[in-house]
């Protein structure tokens, strides 16, 4: 079902992204990953080559942009479509995380979770919708588990975008749906990535307290091969225990945007 498919997707550097990534490359797709610097571009471009067959490698192509940066992805968009590129999939995954107490995160912090979880995603919806609504395509979102709740003490920014986000995709989807476009929400709980590194706390490494990110990319590809007609509105993922592991670390480093 998804063979030929043009796939466009964001955050593929590391995480659930780069797990999307490596499993969609098996499955005859035209991928179109977004990073967000040239560095990040050409360490993930060595890591596939070493891991990916060249048949493999020919159906990806990797793109530059930084999701902090309206003009950025609009320029994106522009160079895409010059391309006559019109993707079947859209796939929006890359997210940013800041945690504490929320007096002590900085404008700058609250800026970027809003821009990259939230605003990026509705601009690249926005984007290529059209191409979407063509091509009877496919949108996937990928929230949180914490979207949901109304306790995310010292995550309460962080749930407010992709609480903004999930609805945002929901209400979509009955926007689109006549035009055979499927829209679905993935809402993972606490999985093995690197969106805590700015955080106190980290997903706990035993098998029934955390998923992994690969785990994350087999249900998105159940998602987007379910069946035309059917629509998976929503999909929520979580370890049969809840368990965070504390460490101790600088918290608010540096950015953490996970693409």
């Amino acid at each position: 079902m998804l063979n030929n498919k043009t796939v466009l997707i964001t955050g593929v550097s590391s995480g659930i992204g780069k797990s999307l990534l490596l499993a969609l490359s098996g499955k005859g797709c035209l991928i179109h990953g977004i990073v967000k610097t040239p560095v990040r571009k050409e360490a993930l471009l060595t890591e596939l080559s070493s891991s990916l067959s060249v048949k493999q490698l020919q159906t990806i192509e990797l793109h530059v942009c930084d999701l902090r940066d309206a003009s950025e992805i609009e320029r994106l968009a522009k160079a895409l479509h010059s391309r006559k590129l019109s993707p079947d999939i859209l796939i929006l995954n890359a997210g940013v995380g800041f945690y504490g107490p929320h007096e002590e995160l900085s404008v700058k912090h609250i800026t970027e979770l809003a821009a990259v979880n939230f605003t990026a995603p509705l601009l690249l919806a926005n984007l290529f919708l059209r191409d979407l609504k063509k091509n009877r395509g496919q949108l996937l979102f990928i929230s949180s588990v914490t979207a949901a709740k109304t306790n995310n003490t010292h995550g309460c920014a962080y749930g407010a975008t992709k609480a903004g986000l999930s609805s945002f995709a929901k209400s979509l989807f009955e926007e689109v749906r006549k035009y055979g476009v499927r829209v679905t929400v993935l809402a993972p709980d606490m999985t093995r990535t690197d969106l805590y590194r700015n955080a106190s706390f980290e997903a706990s490494e035993e098998y029934d307290a955390s998923l992994t990110p690969e785990e994350v990319a087999e249900y998105a590809l159940f998602a987007l091969t379910a069946r035309e007609g059917l629509n998976l509105t929503e999909l929520t993922m979580q370890p049969q225990r809840h368990r965070l592991e504390h460490v101790k670390k600088n918290v608010f480093p540096k950015s953490s945007q996970d693409s």
